[in-house]
């Protein structure tokens, strides 16, 4: 597969952070019509498409902490200076659509990166390239309750976990539309997939186990269930992203068996302590 793909040129100085953040290798892009530009921050890295105007994918890591750092959280978003111009949507918040209230929804979460890698890092994570329209009630419930077990209970259940997320689109998804005349797609659903090297070497795909979530928009806050689980080759199909690219094609099967919820259970997100809901918008 053509990986329609390019690091940006302001990225190239810190693009080895990528090893950081993204296991066997960040995700290829095989959509010629929609190019994905890479970003690389201090605490994660995420694929950005101008043909979408929001990040297509986005990649973290976390391990479990002995002691963490919580600041507060800042309160603007910030429109990111290295994207073209002709990208940036403005700073402003989605609004409603259809009568449906949007957030404007961290792909990579504020909490993580914060309590993991600090202030700057954490001002990172209000770049708008990292923000996609989601709607607030899951926003601000399963899909937060996730974000933060991914620290608070499979972290310390399993050392250190990979995370990678984006949006999924329908065939023809709405549009919001920003005061700047530019139109937002807003994604049907949103994906999710750990990943943990579970034992030494933990290079070996032999020894990578991984969980793969589909969230529809509409989850807002219902209980945690198989419902969410798919497999990986699904979230391929609908991403057009091929994950774990520098994996061959037999290790790469082996991963559809190793989406497991026995391995991360999910009673454990429910039970992980969870902070206060941030403010709308």
């Amino acid at each position: 597969m053509t990986d329609h793909t390019t690091v940006l040129e302001v990225s190239a100085p810190i693009a080895h952070f990528l090893e950081f953040f993204c296991s066997h290798g960040a995700p290829a892009n095989g959509d010629a019509g929609r190019p994905v530009s890479v970003i690389v921050n201090h605490g994660y890295a995420l694929g950005f498409s101008p043909a979408r105007l929001q990040p297509v994918w986005a990649a973290y890591q976390v391990s479990a902490a002995k002691k963490d750092v919580d600041y507060e959280r800042p309160e603007f978003f910030l429109d990111d200076p290295r994207i073209p111009p002709e990208c940036r949507i403005g700073t402003g918040g989605y609004g409603k659509l259809d009568g449906t209230a949007y957030d404007r929804g961290h792909l990579v979460p504020n909490f993580a990166i914060n309590t993991q890698f600090g202030r700057v890092a954490q001002f990172e994570t209000f770049f708008m390239s990292n923000i996609f329209p989601q709607q607030a009630s899951t926003n601000r419930g399963a899909w937060q309750r996730l974000e933060q077990a991914i620290v608070r209970a499979y972290a310390p259940l399993r050392k250190q976990v990979w995370a990678l997320a984006g949006p999924i689109f329908g065939d023809d998804p709405p549009m919001v539309v920003r005061r700047n005349g530019l139109k937002v797609p807003v994604p049907e659903a949103f994906f999710l997939i750990l990943a943990d090297p579970e034992r030494y070497p933990f290079d070996d795909a032999d020894n990578l186990s991984i969980l793969a979530l589909r969230m529809p928009q509409t989850w807002g806050s219902a209980p945690f269930s198989d419902e969410l689980i798919t497999t990986l080759p699904e979230i391929e199909q609908a991403t057009g992203l091929t994950f774990f690219p520098r994996l061959g094609a037999r290790d790469k099967q082996k991963l559809i068996t190793q989406t497991s919820p026995m391995m991360w259970p999910l009673e454990a997100i429910a039970a992980a302590p969870r902070d206060p809901l941030p403010p709308p918008g």
